[in-house]
This record gives C-alpha cells, sequence and structure tokens, in this order.
C-alpha cells in the first residue's frame, strides 16, 4: 500500500450495502468479538437501528472502502456504532477523522447526546473516544447460559405466550434500569414481527415479560421485563426458569444488560456467564 494514497470521505448513503458489508468484515476481522454480515444482514442493522447512512461516514481509497462509521438517531439522541478501518490502513487518523465528521453532523442534526459502546478490553479505542470528549458511564453485560449446563429447576409457575408486540406497551414501567440503544423500544418494535412473547403471572397479575428469538445457535433474550411490585428476585428467576423449561437444551442468551440492573443478580444465580464486557460512554452537546 502506499503510504501516500489519499483518504476520501464520503456519506455511508454513497456505497452500497454489498461495499460496506464487505468493509465491515474486513475491518472486524481480527476484533475482539468476531463479527460477519452480508448485505440484507447489515440493511436490517440500519433498520433496526435507525441508522441515517447520511450522517454515517465511509472511508475511501482508490475507489475501495477502507473505514466506515454509522450514526444513528432518535428523537434528538444519537449513537454510534460501527467504527472500523480495515487492517492495512490503520494507524493513519482514518478512525479519528471518521468520528470528528460524526460529531460534526451530531451537531448540525441538533442531537443532545451520543453514545458509544466499547469493549472493556479494547483500550485503544476507549482512549479515542475519551479525547474526543465521551465519558464511561456504565458497564454492559453479554450474559449467556450454555447447552451443556446443567436444567433449571421447573418452577411453579408457567409462562403464558402472547402478542409481543402487546408487551412493549409498558415499556418503561417495566424496566428499572434505562436500556441499552439495541435494546430500547424503538429497536424491539422492529423485532416483533420476528420475536415471540411470553408473560408471567403472579398473584393473578402480569408480574413479567420476555421477548425471545429463536436462531440457530440459540435463544436470543430480546427483553426482559419486570413490574416493581415484584422485582427482579421474585418474578425474574422464575420468568428465566420457565423460558428454559420451553426451550430445553437450548443456549439462552442476553445482551447489554446493565452491571447495576438486579437482573444481572438472577442471571448469575442462574449459572449465565458474561462473555463480553463493554462501557457504553457519553457525549453530551
Amino acid at each position: 500500500m502506499d503510504a501516500m494514497t489519499a483518504i476520501e470521505y464520503r456519506q455511508a448513503s454513497s456505497a452500497s450495502y454489498r461495499e460496506r458489508a464487505r468493509c465491515l468484515n474486513e475491518a472486524y476481522v481480527d476484533y475482539l468479538v468476531p463479527l460477519q454480515v452480508n448485505a440484507d444482514q447489515l440493511a436490517r442493522m440500519d433498520r433496526l437501528y435507525d441508522v441515517s447512512t447520511d450522517a454515517s461516514i465511509v472511508a475511501v481509497a482508490r475507489e475501495r472502502l477502507v473505514g466506515m462509521a454509522l450514526l444513528s438517531e432518535r428523537s434528538g439522541r444519537g449513537w454510534i456504532s460501527a467504527v472500523g478501518t480495515v487492517p492495512e490502513y490503520r494507524r493513519r487518523g482514518i478512525a479519528r477523522q471518521m468520528l470528528q465528521l460524526l460529531l460534526h453532523n451530531a451537531r448540525r442534526l441538533k442531537m443532545g447526546e451520543l453514545t458509544l459502546e466499547v469493549i472493556s478490553d479494547n483500550h485503544a479505542a476507549a482512549a479515542l473516544y475519551a479525547q474526543l470528549g465521551f465519558v464511561a458511564v456504565r458497564e454492559l453485560l453479554t450474559w449467556r447460559r450454555g447447552s451443556e449446563d446443567d436444567p433449571l429447576p421447573v418452577p411453579d409457575e408457567m409462562l403464558s405466550e402472547v402478542n409481543p408486540a402487546s408487551l412493549l406497551r409498558d415499556f418503561d414501567t417495566l424496566h428499572k434500569e434505562r436500556p441499552s440503544w439495541q435494546r430500547e423500544a424503538a429497536t424491539l418494535q422492529q423485532l416483533a414481527g420476528q420475536a415471540r412473547g411470553y408473560t408471567l403471572a403472579l398473584d393473578g397479575r402480569r408480574a413479567a415479560h420476555c421477548l425471545v428469538a429463536e436462531r440457530t445457535d440459540g435463544v436470543a433474550i430480546l427483553d426482559v421485563g419486570i413490574h416493581p411490585d415484584f422485582g427482579a428476585i421474585r418474578a425474574g428467576r422464575p420468568l428465566l426458569q420457565a423460558l428454559s423449561r420451553l426451550y430445553p437444551g437450548l443456549p439462552l442468551s442476553i445482551v447489554n444488560v446493565s452491571a447495576d440492573d438486579p437482573l444481572c443478580r438472577v442471571l448469575a444465580a442462574l449459572q449465565f456467564r458474561v462473555t463480553i464486557r463493554q462501557h457504553e460512554m457519553l457525549k453530551l452537546a
């Protein structure tokens, strides 16, 4: 590679999904958490997370995409994701320049705050974000319970299947901790059509619910909502035990649970294990 190759920065909307998927796969080939997507999956991610491709940035060298950084927008807030540079173009300041352009676009769009997540062990990226004014505000944990683990005790309470969309009507009431961008109601509304919803009743009332997606590698728990009158211990534990009974022998996983969420105590007690630790970082306008 010629060290003097000019880098051009363009709107992500100028590139095809195929080009962007190839760039993302190359940029994340040696990432701490492997990622491989195709064009259709990337298009779906744009819809799920409200990515503004006009405000997002790609870096181009000799008409080849060598970097990408995405900016999502919801109600005056922004979220940065998929920041990466292909290996042979790293250490040239491309990621920094893309992020500075995203910050400019966020100001232009009058976003009051920006958030992003960075894996705890990715010290170089965290340092770059800090230099740009982001501050770590909380830890987010991804939990998984493997198919090889012992079956959970069968609770007295069983789950009732309901329309997944109905579970989002009282979303704020049933979530003590603010969810991450990937688990906000706006994301879940996009997923509801391909998910299944279950509720747990205690004392004749709906005490908790979960929204799940059945995948080839197991069951993804997209959302757990718990009524404050019952709490995570009383309602969350039988909910997850009953869910495990519905999907015997399948791995269960849930992403980006705040480390301060009482649900973490339940997950640990049920032998879920933390597989990814991330820092959520925030920058105010």
